[in-house]
């Protein structure tokens, strides 16, 4: 099980980072939560986060989402120093497609998982 003491939400939806937030605090209380509208932003948060401070110890990530998707954003990263740091993402997406599953496994993820998030699947992705 990993400690979590900062978690990225990266999802376009303010709903889902509202009930995402919900089963954060009630699961692992007392976590700082940064929320991130698309792939950009989430970048910019990690670079501000993991060479600054420190890096958010778990990514929830939606895929579909404007400005940068969660693929491009998966992408971005292996160009960048964030590639060498052990960032704990998850993909958390409405997409049961398989062929989303397949493209998103091939990435550095460690797990991929259907919306809405629930306390379960909470635990499951720290685990």
């Amino acid at each position: 099980m990993i400690s979590v003491d900062k978690v990225l939400i990266v999802d376009d939806d303010s709903t889902a980072h509202f009930l995402m937030t919900r089963i954060i605090k009630s699961t692992i209380a007392n976590r700082q939560i940064l929320y991130a509208n698309n792939g950009q932003e989430a970048l910019t948060i990690l670079h501000e986060h993991c060479f600054i401070e420190r890096c958010p110890t778990l990514i929830l990530l939606d895929i579909n989402m404007p400005v940068m998707d969660g693929f491009e954003f998966l992408n971005a990263i292996q160009d960048t120093p964030l590639a060498k740091l052990p960032l704990h993402i998850v993909v958390l997406t409405s997409s049961v497609n398989p062929v989303d599953v397949r493209k998103a496994l091939r990435f550095p993820i460690v797990g991929y998982m259907e919306k809405p998030l629930t306390v379960e699947k909470l635990i499951l992705a720290i685990e």
